[in-house]
């Protein structure tokens, strides 16, 4: 097998996996949601106008955390802030179409379980820790994982204040294609600085 096939299978391969790890996350939300009564389709039903005014706030939620974000890369090492590669791997490839689809997916699913479910049964504390403990790949980078358990509170904090899950669903999304977006169309300086 060539480097491109192989390449290409173990994309699939990566691709699989995130989707069915968002299956899992969904069925949990799914269970826990049933087992403990949760009423999650009071927290998704808004009218339109309201519905309108709980999207912008989330916006405006993404675009400062994502300006803290900005702000971090300035101030602490490249490799306090390195993944090791696993974004890189799951967007660096996907079209802008599987992105927003991927990105909008994993919003949905991980606000569902971590905000409806989770900070709904255990608090915003609880919720933002195990949120930032299942992005694993985060757990023995601080900097990595202050950063997920800061964004995971502002989303709590955010359904906490708007009382529906479209305003942490919006910023979530917003912060993971802007993210992705990079990832995938990385600036021309960026590259040479790799290389």
């Amino acid at each position: 097998m060539n480097k491109g096939h192989f390449e290409d299978l173990s994309t699939r391969i990566l691709y699989l996996n995130a989707y069915l790890t968002q299956i899992v996350l969904l069925n949990i939300a799914g269970a826990l949601t049933w087992v403990f009564n949760i009423p999650v389709g009071q927290m998704i039903q808004l009218q339109a106008d309201a519905m309108l005014s709980t999207i912008a706030i989330g916006m405006a939620v993404a675009m400062v955390i994502l300006l803290c974000e900005w702000a971090l890369t300035k101030m602490v090492s490249k490799e306090a802030l390195d993944d090791g590669g696993m974004n890189k791997l799951i967007f660096g490839r996907m079209s802008v179409i599987h992105i927003l689809f991927f990105c909008l997916l994993v919003s949905v699913v991980e606000e569902l379980l971590f905000r409806a479910v989770i900070q709904t049964l255990i608090g915003i504390v609880g919720a933002s820790l195990l949120f930032a403990i299942i992005h694993v790949r985060y757990v023995r980078k601080p900097v990595l994982f202050g950063v997920m358990v800061a964004v995971s509170f502002s989303l709590g904090l955010l359904f906490e204040w708007t009382n529906h899950l479209a305003a942490p669903i919006t910023a979530h999304f917003i912060i993971n294609v802007i993210a992705a977006l990079f990832i995938r169309f990385p600036s021309r300086k960026s590259t040479r600085s790799e290389n």
